[in-house]
């Protein structure tokens, strides 16, 4: 299982007109729960990390009486701060906090890089009118931050959560697998392993001849032979171990379509997915599949990255 050590909650200070309100919204609040919660769990230290991005407008009234505006934006934003190592402490969790000038996403990976944090957790944008779940700061983070992201939404707290492991038979799929078993060790989860594939073939088979209970069998033929490549994937964890086991699912249909509505079906809370990178280079390019898919997903996401992904991120 990959160790979590240290974990990053990105803290939004803003709310309404407010550069640094003294109060966290929902989302935020949320995030900073699941981490202290997540922190007992894994027995990692927490840093609360702040980035206020400045408007042009802004960084002018700063420069103009710098001694002031900054003292006071800082001293608010590093009282909020407080509170939160308080409320961490509360519960047993040793934490730090940090506050930075600039975008939240960028800043965000540059202390990740920094100071090699293990994973980032986030709270997700507030139900808006562009029905999306993820804003562009989490985007961001899922394309570029190094480390697993965390995005959590706003939900009621189940007796026990549904977790959907989306796999492409890949390393990172597997490790995301291994992660989550161990997790469900310490804590009950009910796991659903899925894998998504469109089994209607090419129509130009039709044309050669090929009848349609030749073209059934080999659709048929094709999910099982998943099947058993997601059965032989979950095989290399301790999965007999938990008290709700996982559950295999191949799912029929294109992966950004079947898997936010088996989600949707089974009220899943959370979303485990690896995102895609170039092998061996600087710089990342989430999949098509994985953006399309997450424009639909309506429940909290977690992101691994490839070990050898490298963000294109670089800290000054």
């Amino acid at each position: 299982m990959q160790n979590i050590n240290s974990i990053l909650v990105g803290v939004d200070l803003t709310h309404a007109d407010r550069l640094v309100a003294p109060d966290l919204n929902e989302q935020t609040a949320e995030a900073v729960e699941r981490a202290i919660w997540l922190a007992k769990l894994f027995h990692a230290k927490l840093e609360f990390f702040a980035a206020i991005d400045l408007s042009a407008h802004t960084k002018h009234l700063l420069e103009a009486d710098r001694d002031h505006l900054t003292n006071t934006v800082e001293d608010e934003a590093h009282a909020v701060m407080s509170g939160l190592i308080e409320q961490a402490k509360q519960q047993g969790v040793e934490s730090s906090s940090k506050v930075a000038l600039g975008p939240s996403w960028r800043e965000i990976i540059i202390e990740v890089v920094k100071n090699k944090h293990d994973m980032v957790m986030v709270g997700t944008r507030p139900h808006g009118f562009t029905g999306r779940l993820f804003g562009g700061t989490v985007m961001n983070l899922f394309r570029q931050c190094p480390c697993p992201v965390f995005a959590v939404k706003v939900d009621e707290e189940p007796d026990v959560p549904e977790i959907v492991v989306a796999s492409d038979m890949s390393d990172v799929s597997s490790d995301i697998l291994n992660f989550i078993v161990s997790a469900a060790q310490v804590a009950d989860m009910k796991i659903h392993l899925v894998h998504a594939i469109d089994t209607q073939l090419d129509q130009r088979l039709k044309g050669l001849g090929v009848g349609d209970e030749t073209l059934k069998k080999c659709a048929e033929d094709i999910m099982e032979e998943v099947k058993n490549e997601l059965n032989e994937q979950l095989a290399q964890t301790d999965y007999r171990t938990l008290s709700y086991g996982v559950q295999v699912h191949v799912l029929e249909g294109s992966p950004e379509i079947a898997i936010p509505a088996f989600i949707n079906e089974h009220k899943v809370h959370l979303l485990a997915m690896g995102t895609l990178a170039r092998t061996g280079i600087s710089g990342f390019f989430i999949g098509n599949t994985a953006e399309r898919m997450l424009e639909k997903v309506n429940c909290s996401v977690l992101t691994f990255k490839p070990a050898d992904f490298v963000s294109p991120v670089v800290p000054e």
